[in-house]
């Protein structure tokens, strides 16, 4: 990405989101109501029969049954009429949810509730969605309990919402066990973010597109506080309605510019990225207007917020066809799966809109909304995930490949023709000194493979390892006279990956042989069995294997590791103290399975 661009979109982002913050702030701190409801439950009896709609224009009252729809008009008063029931105590309260409805209760002649406009509410026509608590522990059995509702938008003029009766103690575990999964979920999911972004921070790899993770996390984290906020339990933890709505709206309004940004970050060609940039440009206008109309009065955010989701829906269409585009023409799958995620994304809004038609579904719970976000979001922390630990492998690969270029120009630049040249001079000139002519022969050897160490991990047959061996253990006989090597090599035509049998031999001379309280042995056996051609290792050292401590500059399981998958081989130590160890390397003929013991 251009720099010059890229500096533009993020100061982008951190004015939407500084602007966010400060409006989240108002809402909640400086434009609450002051009478606002305070909410503390909801009930589980059901107290939704017998209601008397009261007519306000001189026509006739009827009994209905709860929850209805009726017609009417925005503004118009709806008036419910019961009588308290006989069982009423000090601790009874009657709960329903409202969307956009101003509320007051009234029992006998004394109101003992009122949310919306009638408090005189600020920046919004109608109280928020909400559960309505009305306490009626003061009224006593037969007194009249009058619901009065209005609406300033006619979709809800007419809604009468389902009511239920009981304790608050009551109320309040059944609220907290109705909400409790999404709300775990949500806590879950900004964890999470958190946790990830801290990682990322901390992350001393560089190289690592830390820019793409961030917008991804912050989008997840966004996403999740704005589920959080829609659930009830957090009106009834903080009380304040107004400024949880209002929150999760600007949150809403947030959303979009970082989804989108993310998205840019997998722009690989100029053309995609302009289309981004132009979502970008449209979500971040889209914000501010909203916000302005907002605090202004022009719409609020219960109107304006239609046409936000249906320019979310719009922008998400044309997200997938981009990604799919895009996916198709580069054979990216990181591309894919996001084009597959947002695909869920926009099923999930689809649903929730066609769903919201009907009378059966309630919208105000967003069920298939909160569970298509959640599957998402999962999703996204595992897209996020995969693409680090690929970029922090490539880096890996780049690293481990620059690194054998290195050696093998290391070993370039070594003279060996020269090296090899002068040993050889050497052992002409000591022809008739075999001992020093034949030290001299096993460490030209001993030297040309450890130089070919650094450069060769094929499988080689193992005669050339053997070579390898026995050059080893002819310079340690020279050095340590009292060696007594035994060498059984009944069979070498076999493969075995290069340098992996040679470092066992090295550990059983340095870590066995010659710690053995007697005269240093090592006995070497070569031999053909069944299933497999085995490699067997005997000192009669202090029985302190390869497994507990290696001599080598490679690590024990390094070489079983290498073993295992070049040539499918196991390796079997035995160790007996004060009596030496055992190694035996098993290499599996064709057809046959190495038990590992």
């Amino acid at each position: 990405m251009n720099e010059r661009k890229l500096k533009q979109l993020n100061i982008i982002i951190l004015i939407t989101l500084f602007v966010g913050l400060v409006f989240i702030g108002l809402f909640v701190f400086v434009f609450a109501p002051k009478d606002q409801n305070k909410l503390e439950g909801d009930s589980i009896a059901g107290f939704s029969e017998g209601w008397i709609l009261k007519s306000v224009d001189g026509g006739t009252d009827r009994i209905v049954k709860l929850p209805d729809k009726i017609d009417g008009d925005a503004e118009d008063l709806v008036v419910l009429m019961h009588k308290v029931p006989e069982n009423v105590n000090g601790n009874t309260a009657i709960a329903f949810k409202t969307e956009f409805q101003n509320v007051r209760v009234m029992v006998g002649d004394e109101t003992v509730y009122t949310n919306g406009v009638m408090n005189e509410q600020k920046l919004m026509k109608n109280a928020v969605p909400c559960y309505n608590i009305v306490d009626i522990g003061m009224a006593a059995p037969g007194d009249i309990i009058t619901i009065y509702l209005s609406s300033g938008y006619k979709k809800y003029s007419g809604i009468l919402p389902e009511i239920y009766y009981g304790n608050k103690s009551d109320i309040i575990f059944n609220i907290i066990n109705n909400n409790s999964v999404g709300l775990v979920l949500a806590v879950s999911l900004i964890a999470t973010s958190v946790i990830l972004s801290i990682c990322l921070l901390l992350m001393k790899n560089s190289e690592v597109n830390k820019r793409k993770s961030f917008y991804a996390f912050s989008f997840i984290f966004a996403t999740a506080l704005w589920s959080l906020l829609s659930n009830p339990i957090m009106q009834i933890l903080f009380k304040n309605t107004f400024g949880i709505y209002m929150s999760s709206m600007v949150i809403l309004l947030i959303m979009p510019v970082l989804y989108i940004m993310y998205q840019r970050c997998f722009a690989l060609k100029r053309r995609y990225a302009r289309m981004f940039e132009i979502g970008i440009y449209t979500y971040a206008i889209n914000f501010l207007t909203g916000v302005i109309f907002q605090i202004c009065g022009v719409c609020d955010f219960a109107t304006y917020m239609i046409f936000t989701k249906i320019l979310i829906i719009i922008g998400l269409v044309l997200l997938s066809g981009i990604m799919y585009l895009a996916a198709d023409a580069y054979s990216d799958k990181s591309i894919y799966s996001n084009f597959l995620m947002n695909v869920l994304l926009l099923g999930a809004c689809l649903i929730e809109g066609i769903l919201s038609f009907f009378n059966f579904y309630k919208s105000f719970d967003g069920l298939v909304l909160q569970t298509g976000i959640f599957i998402f979001l999962v999703l996204m922390i595992v897209n996020v995930q995969k693409e680090i630990v690929k970029e922090v492998n490539s880096k890996k690969d780049e690293a481990l490949n620059s690194l054998e270029e290195k050696k093998e120009q290391i070993v370039k630049d070594i003279n060996t023709n020269l090296v090899f040249r002068s040993l050889n001079e050497a052992i002409r000139n000591l022809k008739d000194d075999k001992e020093n002519s034949r030290l001299i022969y096993n460490t030209s050897v001993y030297l040309k493979n450890n130089i070919n160490t650094m450069t060769d991990s094929k499988l080689v047959p193992f005669k050339e390892e053997l070579e390898y061996i026995k050059a080893y253990l002819g310079m340690e006989q020279r050095i340590n006279e009292g060696l007594i090597v035994e060498l059984e090599d009944k069979v070498d035509n076999f493969m075995v990956p290069f340098a992996t049998v040679e470092p066992l031999v090295e550990n059983a001379v340095r870590n066995g042989a010659l710690k053995s309280t007697g005269t240093p042995r090592i006995v070497l056996r070569i031999y053909e069995r069944l299933d497999c051609f085995a490699i067997q290792i005997v000192d009669n050292g202090k029985g302190i294997g390869p497994d507990k401590r290696f001599a080598g500059t490679v690590s024990f399981k390094e070489i079983k590791k290498k073993l295992k998958s070049m040539c499918r081989a196991g390796v079997e130590v035995r160790n007996k103290a004060d009596k030496g160890t055992v190694v035996t390397v098993k290499i599996p003929k064709e057809g046959f399975i190495i038990k590992e013991e």
